[in-house]
């Protein structure tokens, strides 16, 4: 068992002072929560461009990074395998980065996190009185289990596999769906 802080470097989101404004010609873009989608990941699309001003470099984002979505109903962690624009999380989230000496698989510990005993921890962890969030200090002392590289592949490849069965179950819940529309439509211009 190893402790979250021990395998994972973990800064807060980028310190927005207020409302984040939209800049055209900005030189960032931010992830919020309305960006992101346990299940479908980041809307790279929706990002609003801002411009970050100061001296001080941003904590960009990376690919093999993750963030962590620390307040709300659902805590969920969620690797980024490509990051296409200068990007940087709003204080909502945590951005974590696996240290080179853990041996840790980012994917391994997305999907660990987002398993359910440690959700439960996190449940149980969560304070707020209107929204839910999870302090930093919990997210550092969060125990994980971390098997050997090869256990962690298998578990990656695995858990791959499910979330592309996933997404075709979904499309062929879509299609039946679209196909019964199509059908009742039919016999209502029939009659």
């Amino acid at each position: 068992m190893k402790l979250l802080k021990q395998i994972a470097t973990i800064r807060a989101g980028h310190p927005f002072r207020g409302k984040i404004e939209e800049d055209p010609n900005g030189n960032a873009r931010v992830i919020q929560m309305k960006d992101v989608d346990a299940e479908r990941g980041v809307n790279w699309d929706s990002l609003v461009v801002t411009d970050l001003p100061g001296k001080k470099q941003p904590d960009w984002l990376k690919p093999g990074d993750l963030l962590f979505a620390a307040r709300g109903n659902r805590n969920f962690a969620l690797l980024l395998e490509e990051v296409p624009f200068d990007t940087v999380l709003s204080p909502h989230f945590f951005h974590l980065t696996v240290k080179r000496e853990a041996k840790v698989l980012p994917g391994f510990l997305a999907w660990q996190v987002n398993q359910e005993p440690i959700q439960q921890y996190l449940q149980k962890s969560s304070h707020g009185s209107q929204v839910q969030a999870i302090g930093r200090q919990e997210l550092e002392n969060m125990a994980l289990a971390i098997p050997p590289l090869e256990k962690q592949h298998a578990i990656v490849a695995l858990n791959k596999t499910w979330q592309q069965q996933l997404r075709v179950m979904v499309a062929l819940t879509d299609n039946m769906q679209r196909t019964m529309t199509g059908i009742t439509r039919q016999l209502l211009r029939d009659n």
